[in-house]
Formats: structure tokens, sequence, C-alpha cells
């Protein structure tokens, strides 16, 4: 029986590195996996370096918000780690409460959610402080638990905030209409070139 193939990702569960990492998965025909969520991209560099994954997904660029600064730091000076292919998807956001009557005074995501979502957001919650997190999903998570102040809001995919029972409260908060972010599929460099 063969060992499942680990594909690691930025991120949690629901989040939008998770959903590209079964995109990659299926391009590539990894059907026996194991998603292995790591939450930022420092982890999944350190996981492929030691072994613990056999690929790795990184959220590179978006394609207003620019570089993934997170994963530029840590793919620095890191020239044993190749990619082996980059897929462009599209990036919705949505704010979700508690429940319907929450003033929202704080905003919590992940920093790229905020930037692709700045104008809209200080629109609709212009008094709100905003406090960044490690993953957009991971910011649902915290508010269904009661991990964050009262009056927060998370900023996430549809998904996370359904799956987490939580109030949208407002759908499609980016900023572009066309908002996109590249994602690469990476593995440590092959010694053998037709691997």
């Amino acid at each position: 029986m063969s060992e499942k193939v680990r594909v690691g990702y930025m991120g949690i569960p629901l989040s939008n590195s998770e959903h590209m990492a079964k995109e990659f998965s299926e391009k590539f025909g990894i059907r026996d996996r194991e998603l292995v969520a790591l939450m930022s991209a420092k982890n999944v560099v350190k996981a492929l370096v030691s072994g613990e994954i056999d690929y790795g997904v990184l959220a590179t660029m978006n394609r207003f918000a620019g570089t993934v600064l997170e994963t530029r730091s840590a793919l620095k000076d890191r020239y044993d780690i190749e990619k082996i292919d980059s897929m462009w998807t599209p990036i919705h956001h949505c704010v979700f409460t508690l429940n319907r009557d929450v003033e929202v005074t704080k905003i919590v995501s992940h920093v790229q959610a905020l930037l692709q979502s700045e104008n809209n957001l200080k629109k609709l919650y212009p008094d709100a402080v905003w406090e960044e997190c490690e993953d957009t999903a991971y910011a649902a998570e915290m508010l269904s638990k009661g991990l964050l102040p009262e009056g927060s809001a998370a900023v996430c995919r549809k998904e996370a905030g359904e799956f987490y029972n939580l109030h949208l409260a407002n759908e499609n908060v980016e900023d572009n209409e066309g908002n996109m972010t590249l994602f690469s599929f990476v593995r440590m460099k092959q010694s053998d070139p037709s691997l």
C-alpha cells in the first residue's frame, strides 16, 4: 500500500490556500493525498526542507495588492526549492460577524485580505481598527470560538464563515472585481531531472 502524498499549504482548512492545494493536486493527478494545514509560508518551507511534506502551496502575488511578502521572505535564499507550476485564482472576501446586530469596531484577517479590500472596508466600517492574523479562515475560527473581542468581524472566504455559522454582513468586499492571486506549487529540487 503506497503512502499518501502530503501537500502542505499556508493557512487552515477553508482558506484560499487549501482550495488551491486541492486544485494543484487534481491538476497533477494526486488523488491519494493528505492536505497538511501549516498556517504560514515559513512553516510550508520548513516542512518541505524537513521532508514532512512532499509538495507545498504558496500564495505569491496578488493582482492588486502585489507581492505576498510573507512568501517572498520564506523563500529568500532557498535555492533548493523549485516551482513546478503556478495558477491564478479569483479571490472573493466576505465580512462575517457573530450575529446580525454586531456594531463592528475591529476587523480581523490576513494582511493580504485587508489590503485587497482596503477601500471598501474603510467605507463600510470607517471607525473600525484592523488587526492582522495568520490566515483568513483562522480569523473566522477565532471569531466563532469567542477568541476575539466583542465587536469583531472576520474577513474570509464565504465557505469559511458559513462553516463556522457566522453572520454574513457583507459579501465580495474586495476592491477590484477581478481580484486574483497567483499560487505556486513547489517541492524540493530533484537530483534526477526526469522526476
